[in-house]
């Protein structure tokens, strides 16, 4: 029963993903560049932890820190979450949505399997089985099976794609997709040296927010906070709180990397991103083009459950 709440826990937390990325995406197009609506997002939600820990549990990030710990604990997580964020921006242009998302999550899936296996950064040992492995194959079945195959994914990059070479591309998506499982296992390390969950996040979004900071001032000379769109209208104050869901987002990720291990909350969050992406297809959230659920995509969320039944269950 406690299993099967925490598996619940997953999926609701993953359908914050696609959430916080469609408000990102809105906040995107009111600025120069990407990062500033991730830089936004990181900001809000290390004011709102620092309030937060302060009223609840100011030890965890004060005299409740263990710095014996190496530096990496309380700024790896950071690094690779900021890292994988900005790996996106460029793979979407060079590869295309489809292909990034297929790559990453293939990158996620080979370092979940070896931080399980290893049981790397405290993360309980749970060694690779015939089962698992099949599990995890299924599961970037599935993620494949919904990519839309239309050449319109593949002509962002056109000419500059070929000379670049896509293979490299691809072999760097695949390592891009190791950082959010290095992200989760440090985090869950920092949640030890910090001896709060609330404190682990308030680290790991203040160090992002100076990281994102310093990568603005270098690419755009000047941080903005955009207030209104091309047309002197008042940008929707909604698209200002994707750090909210970030908060929710990161701490769900402390929570169930100890319970689940690191392929199958990976997985579980992938199935959340999923339905939440279904729904907002569906309706048409955060106005986005309304887009009816198809028998393919059905089939990918059947396909994704029997994947988590085979890592977790057989």
């Amino acid at each position: 029963m406690q299993i099967t709440l925490y598996l619940i826990m997953g999926i609701i937390i993953g359908m914050f993903f696609p959430i916080q990325a469609s408000i990102s995406a809105r906040l995107s197009s009111y600025s120069k560049t990407p990062l500033t609506a991730s830089f936004i997002a990181f900001s809000l939600g290390t004011l709102i932890l620092l309030v937060i820990n302060l009223i609840i549990d100011p030890i965890g990030i004060t005299v409740g820190i263990d710095f014996s710990y190496p530096l990496y604990v309380f700024i790896g997580g950071a690094i690779t979450g900021v890292g994988f964020n900005v790996a996106n921006i460029i793979l979407f242009s060079k590869l295309g949505a489809s292909i990034t998302t297929l790559v990453t999550v293939t990158g996620q899936m080979i370092v979940g399997i070896l931080i399980d296996h290893f049981g790397w950064f405290g993360v309980q040992a749970n060694p690779v089985t015939i089962t698992r492995t099949l599990g995890v194959v299924i599961m970037i079945f599935a993620i494949s099976l919904v990519q839309p195959k239309k050449k319109k994914d593949l002509t962002i990059a056109s000419q500059e794609e070929k000379k670049d070479g896509k293979i490299i591309w691809v072999i760097l998506g695949v390592l891009a997709g190791f950082l959010p499982p290095l992200q989760t296992a440090i985090n869950g390390k920092l949640r030890v040296a910090t001896g709060s969950i609330l404190g682990a996040t308030f680290i790991s979004f203040f160090v992002g927010t100076i990281i994102l900071a310093t990568l603005i001032l270098i690419t755009q000379r000047r941080l903005e906070f955009p207030l209104y769109d091309t047309e002197k209208k008042r940008i929707p104050i909604w698209t200002y709180i994707g750090g909210i869901f970030g908060i929710f987002i990161l701490t769900g990720n402390i929570i169930l990397l100890p319970v689940l291990g690191s392929v199958l909350t990976t997985m579980i969050f992938l199935l959340g991103q999923m339905i939440m992406a279904l729904i907002i297809d569906q309706f048409g959230m955060f106005n986005l083009q309304k887009r009816k659920i198809d028998s393919r995509r059905i089939a990918t969320l059947v396909l994704m459950m029997i994947g988590i039944i085979f890592v977790k269950f057989l």
